[in-house]
């Protein structure tokens, strides 16, 4: 074989190699392109809108309550049904030992439902103070004085009297001024004494 021959053969390798790598190239992506797949896709950050506040009662323990304090800085309903309250020193701390406290608060009334209305209100003539919820479902659930007052933990009753049909709670003072009591108010207008149900 001729030193020609060769060298056309060397050739035609060498061209058909160089075109091989070259369709090669043409076919293969660029290096900066980035397959849509492989990039993580940032989550959108929805921020929640505040829960309104539908009612607040604070100026709890006043000078003229002081002697019956309830160690409750504030209470607070929120659109949403749920009751936020702020304890002091010893609820405050039995709560922290029950593991109650939320950034500051508790929230005895979650597990009752969702709460429409709160009231704070005096009963009997001992100076008793307690607060009482009207339900979403029309019932009454209340805090024990007594526990509130006498252990300061937070002891709940629910569904007191047994009827859904209230509309609201009011505090009434007797005649002397030396003694006070409680109302449940239904859809009927009918008043229902509920002194001995707050009284266990």
């Amino acid at each position: 074989m001729s030193q020609k021959k060769r060298s056309l053969g060397l050739l035609s390798l060498l061209l058909i190699m160089a075109l091989a790598v070259m369709m090669a190239a043409c076919g293969a992506k660029p290096d900066t392109e980035i397959d849509e797949e492989e990039v993580p896709k940032q989550e959108e950050v929805v921020e929640e809108p505040a829960v309104e506040v539908v009612k607040f009662i604070d100026a709890i323990d006043t000078e003229d309550m002081k002697d019956i304090p309830l160690q409750i800085e504030s209470i607070t309903l929120f659109e949403d049904g749920t009751l936020r309250i702020v304890p002091l020193d010893d609820l405050l701390k039995n709560a922290e030992t029950n593991n109650e406290v939320v950034d500051g608060a508790i929230y005895p009334f979650a597990d009752s439902g969702k709460v429409k209305d709160v009231f704070l209100v005096r009963y009997g003539d001992e100076g008793y103070r307690t607060i009482i919820c009207l339900m979403d479902d029309g019932s009454l659930s209340a805090m024990s004085a007594k526990e509130l007052i006498d252990d300061h933990i937070t002891v709940i009753w629910d569904n007191l009297t047994g009827r859904d049909t209230y509309v609201s709670v009011e505090e009434r003072q007797s005649d002397d001024e030396k003694s006070y009591s409680v109302v449940g108010i239904t859809e009927d207008d009918e008043e229902i004494d509920l002194d001995f149900s707050l009284d266990f």
